[in-house]
């Protein structure tokens, strides 16, 4: 028993809940060649404490959440529709350390539509940027813009 208590010291003295790092990926492909090929198992982002190297060692977590949907439109000098991306953002959120900060996890875009007029191209890569801690050391709140 003894030896396992000083386990589980020894590995929670080298997690910072405090500090806010990024999980997951920072680049990756929704749209490629006018196609999707997001792979939201493996393609996301998330801002969790120091020394976490896996979302599900944290608990508590809530959602997914998602915003409204986003778009955009290339249309030619008539009004021709040539290409348009349309997603929303997802993520699950609240993921806790023992009680400790809110963090966010499997951050990402759910794709809606992905057209391209014959002529045209469309690729989207998706970047996350910086993990922030929106909240305070004690009470820390993580997210990624």
């Amino acid at each position: 028993m003894r030896v396992l208590a000083s386990l589980f010291a020894s590995t929670h003295a080298q997690i910072d809940p405090a500090t806010v790092v990024e999980i997951g990926k920072e680049i990756y492909q929704a749209i490629e060649d006018n196609q999707p090929v997001i792979d939201t198992t493996i393609d996301w982002a998330g801002a969790v404490p120091q020394g976490i190297t896996d979302w599900t060692q944290l608990e508590n977590w809530q959602g997914p959440a998602q915003t409204d949907g986003y778009s955009i439109e290339f249309k030619n000098g008539v009004g021709m529709k040539l290409t348009k991306f349309a997603w929303r953002f997802v993520w699950k959120y609240g993921g806790d350390m023992s009680g400790v900060g809110k963090y966010v996890t499997q951050a990402g875009i759910d794709v809606d539509t992905a057209y391209a007029y014959l002529s045209e191209h469309l690729d989207v890569e998706v970047k996350s940027l910086k993990p922030v801690n929106y909240g305070t050391s004690d009470a820390p709140v993580g997210g990624v813009d």
